[in-house]
């Protein structure tokens, strides 16, 4: 049985203006605006799923690895001690009402384990979540400034590094150093076969798109996700 995707149109309500990505008309951003809505400095997210939310039986999530490993964070934490998990964005609830929230994983000093995590403390201006912004229910996003992402970091750099990878998980209820998978952007699911992720350039614009990349399908459509948005507005653009 094949992922169902879904190709109509989605409209997204971002301060104001409309943006209908991948390969569907969008209209042009408001002055100082870039992709997906993200000011200069900043990057937002948009999470789609074949049904309404469920946020009494699951959370859901987008993990980047920002360590510049290219490593894809994986649904088999055991086996790869949590590797690239460096900050997740996050919504979660208990079914009527729902919150965002950034966290930073931080990982064991020695050996294997489970990681810590940290709550960022952020300021409206800084990360918005938006738990509806289709209108339908099935679709939140998240807008966050890049500076969060890089202070404080578990290995600090001069120079944070300008390559990340990621993905998105639905997960069940509880600490998020204990995950219970239901579904991610790889082919298996919550299982391999796993999703690889494409290196993101964070010094360079974009607005792209991205589909589960196999057939599996999880039992509730609340918990199935159907795309990924990611809209990057660097602060001084560059190369990477």
């Amino acid at each position: 049985m094949m992922r169902k995707l879904s190709f109509g149109f989605v409209v997204v309500f971002v301060t104001a203006f409309i943006v209908v990505a991948c390969g569907r008309q969008v209209t042009p951003n408001p002055p100082g605006l870039g992709p997906g809505g993200a000011p200069p400095g900043y990057i937002a997210i948009h999470f789609d799923t074949a049904a309404t939310f469920n946020f009494s039986q699951y959370q859901y999530m987008i993990v980047f690895n920002t360590s510049g490993s290219g490593v894809t964070p994986s649904t088999q934490t055991l086996q790869t001690n949590w590797a690239g998990y460096s900050y997740a964005l996050v919504a979660y609830g208990n079914g009527a009402v729902s919150a965002g929230r950034i966290i930073q994983y931080v990982p064991p000093k020695v050996g294997h384990g489970p990681p810590g995590y940290l709550g960022l403390l952020t300021t409206p201006q800084q990360f918005s979540y938006n738990p509806n912004s289709n209108g339908t229910g099935t679709e939140f996003s998240m807008l966050a400034q890049k500076q969060i992402f890089v202070s404080p970091s578990p290995s600090p750099s001069a120079t944070p590094p300008s390559k990340w990878t990621f993905n998105a998980f639905t997960v069940g209820p509880g600490q998020l150093n204990a995950l219970t998978f239901v579904d991610s952007l790889g082919a298996g699911g919550y299982q391999p076969p796993e999703y690889v992720s494409p290196t993101l350039c964070m010094n360079q614009q974009f607005d792209n798109t991205y589909f589960p990349q196999g057939n599996y399908i999880p039992n509730d459509p609340g918990a199935q996700i159907i795309s990924i948005e990611i809209s990057n507005n660097p602060l001084h653009p560059g190369n990477c």
